[in-house]
């Protein structure tokens, strides 16, 4: 005599796929009761580095992820002709930046791997004067994936300059400092030499 066990075997793989559910319910909810009975860690400061003049320029910039804050700011002051290069390559989901002043310029948003992939958007707003001078520059945008910003230029006109770099997703790891360079532009007027008669 044959016997049909198939609906045995349905009802046995009805209980276990429940039995599976309340365990992981269980789980969940003894989770978030672990996590909510413990008290929340103190707030990390944003981190700010500021170079005073161009030498100083790449420690402050070596050192701007060190503390693992989520809001990290860049500035200095620059001369006329400094020539400023400053590379950051992220790996997550999402950062924001923005920079001003004689920072202020669009950078450059690449890919930091041959094998990276990567999302943004930018902004740049610049305002002239009548004679066609460079009075504030701002340019911010978002960034995700395995990429590099790159600012890269020589300063036309002294003053300051910052980056700032937000982290705004917990699915990030704090940004890294692969360029950081400034050298300074050589402001010593040249010698004149007259010719003796």
């Amino acid at each position: 005599m044959l016997t049909n066990n198939m609906g045995l075997t349905w009802k046995a793989s009805g209980i276990a796929l429940f039995a599976m559910a309340l365990a992981l319910v269980g789980g969940l909810s003894l989770f978030n009761k672990a996590n909510l009975d413990t008290k929340p860690t103190a707030a990390v400061e944003p981190a700010i580095a500021t170079a005073t003049n161009c030498a100083e320029f790449e420690a402050k910039a070596r050192k701007l992820f060190d503390q693992g804050s989520d809001t990290a700011t860049l500035s200095g002051t620059f001369a006329s002709g400094d020539h400023v290069h400053l590379a950051i390559d992220f790996i997550g989901v999402s950062y924001s930046w923005e920079s001003t002043g004689v920072l202020g310029i669009m950078p450059n948003v690449s890919g930091s791997r041959w094998y990276s992939w990567l999302k943004y958007t930018a902004h740049r707003k610049a305002t002239y004067s009548p004679e066609h001078t460079l009075i504030s520059s701002v340019s911010n945008g978002k960034i995700s994936g395995l990429a590099r910003l790159e600012v890269k230029l020589d300063v036309a006109t002294a003053g300051d300059g910052a980056i700032t770099i937000k982290k705004t997703s917990g699915l990030s790891i704090s940004p890294t400092v692969v360029i950081a360079s400034c050298k300074a532009s050589n402001e010593a007027p040249p010698i004149a030499r007259g010719l003796s008669s």
